[in-house]
């Protein structure tokens, strides 16, 4: 299927933020009607995200080192992940967390300015991880003039929802807004403009086991919230997608 193909194609789901190297290649070729920025975790998925990319036309690469695998050896690993940046069209999963990994967060803050860095030097957008830091991730966002970001799974305060999307980002919403009080008003307070939608996959919450296939829901739910077409949320999300790629 070619890119073409896809781009004409505005009916289809968006996935902005799945784990699709946790998947084996018979699954995610049954991924093909959507579009899925697949972010990485690490050096070796990293390299397996590239490689999925390169075979399913329908995904679209990110590089990165999540937070919660930030430890003493990570320098070399990062080197070696950034080395990877000309090849990749986006980074992450990228960020800061100091809600479930908080004795490392000076490191964390340290590698993750690097990552901004080269972001800015390649004109490469950014996925977002930013657990209990969401502030300190949008002002670094904002210090390293990215012009294009993505924070995932948003469930931070309204007031810096209103910030982040006045400068053009994006927040995504996934299955798990049925049952997270924050991610909900998040849904709510945003345009639809503004948003796009995930699954985390294969992440488990809360009962959920998120995939793709989970997406279908989300439409329906942020359908719900807006009052509005599933038809319109659909194309509105796939045009959010456009922009944030181009």
């Amino acid at each position: 299927m070619s890119m073409e193909i896809w781009k004409d194609s505005s009916s289809k789901l968006v996935d902005a933020h799945c784990h699709l190297h946790e998947f084996p290649d018979e699954e995610i070729e049954r991924y093909q009607r959507y579009r899925i920025i697949a972010v990485s975790d690490d050096l070796e998925s990293s390299l397996r995200t590239l490689k999925i990319a390169k075979k399913f036309d329908n995904v679209t690469p990110c590089i990165g080192l999540h937070p919660w695998e930030v430890g003493e050896e990570s320098w070399e690993e990062a080197r070696k992940i950034l080395e990877l940046a000309p090849r990749a069209r986006c980074l992450g999963e990228i960020g800061l967390d100091k809600l479930f990994t908080p004795q490392t967060f000076n490191l964390q803050l340290k590698i993750f300015k690097t990552f901004l860095e080269v972001s800015r030097e390649y004109g490469l957008p950014v996925n977002l991880h930013a657990a209990g830091a969401w502030r300190e991730v949008y002002e670094l966002v904002r210090k390293y003039n990215i012009e294009k970001a993505i924070f995932h799974w948003y469930s931070g305060p309204l007031d810096l929802l209103k910030e982040i999307v006045d400068n053009g980002y994006f927040i995504t919403v996934n299955p798990t807004v049925t049952i997270n009080r924050k991610h909900m008003r998040a849904l709510q307070a945003v345009g639809l403009e503004s948003l796009l939608t995930e699954s985390d996959g294969p992440y488990k919450y809360r009962g959920f086991h998120l995939k793709p296939e989970l997406i279908q829901k989300v439409v329906k739910v942020i359908a719900e919230v807006k009052e509005i077409e599933e038809e319109e949320v659909i194309a509105q999300v796939y045009r959010n997608l456009e922009i944030f790629l181009s």
